[in-house]
């Protein structure tokens, strides 16, 4: 055999074992690669999944404040948890000083949740308000909020109903995950479920929002209906 086709089967050989060793190295950092990947998808499904019974169980039936806001001004807050406690001035004064520090640990305090929405989200909606028979439009709905002359009790009366009939409503199931992509609504903490939420199409989301808020709509809905019978 000529010298000049054994350097060539030589050379051949010794690059086919090259990238043989190369292919297997890289084979071994993928596969160590794609356990680790599996391992954490594996464990945040499962924080997810954990979270997501949480929310389902307790959500309804724990304490959260729930605050409407301009900018670091709270405009109007609720408590609730079974029945629904309207916030006092001195309270909403106190939760817009520390919003303004972004602070939300000190305004969630022994609660379970902390619900922020900005009032502009309002102007968003698809329908009419309707309180106490009286047709609202958004526009107005907002500067009735945003004005220092709307008396507290009004005030979280009108927020409770489109809190209630809008926002939470299942007319619009995807309405109050859009606006939290959106980050015109801040849940604090934020956990697994919520971090998922802000990077996943919503059409995945769909049946989650009345699996988890059905029982906070109800209660706000029975603010709603006691005030209207204080009046």
């Amino acid at each position: 055999m000529p010298l000049e086709q054994v350097l060539t089967i030589v050379i051949i050989a010794l690059v086919v074992v090259f990238a043989w060793t190369i292919f297997m190295k890289l084979f071994k950092l993928l596969f160590y690669i794609g356990i680790i990947i599996f391992l954490l998808l594996a464990a945040n499904l499962f924080f997810i999944y954990q979270d997501f019974n949480d929310l389902k169980e307790n959500f309804g039936v724990s304490e959260k404040k729930v605050i409407l806001v301009e900018g670091n001004e709270v405009l109007t807050g609720l408590m609730l948890n079974g029945d629904t406690k309207l916030m006092t001035n001195e309270q909403l004064d106190d939760y817009s000083s520390y919003l303004r520090d972004n602070d939300y640990e000190s305004i969630l305090g022994d609660s379970y949740k902390l619900m922020v929405f900005d009032v502009d989200i309002i102007s968003n909606l698809d329908n009419e308000i309707e309180l106490e028979g009286k047709i609202i439009a958004q526009d107005d709905a907002v500067a009735m909020l945003k004005s220092k002359n709307t008396n507290a009790g009004e005030k979280a009366e009108l927020f409770s109903t489109i809190l209630a009939d809008e926002i939470l409503s299942s007319k619009s199931p995807l309405f109050f995950f859009s606006e939290f992509k959106d980050d015109n609504i801040v849940i604090y903490p934020e956990t697994a479920l919520f971090k998922t939420i802000k990077i996943i199409p919503l059409s995945f989301i769909k049946d989650v929002a009345g699996k988890i808020f059905d029982k906070t709509k109800e209660t706000a809905k029975s603010f709603v209906a006691e005030e209207s019978e204080n009046i």
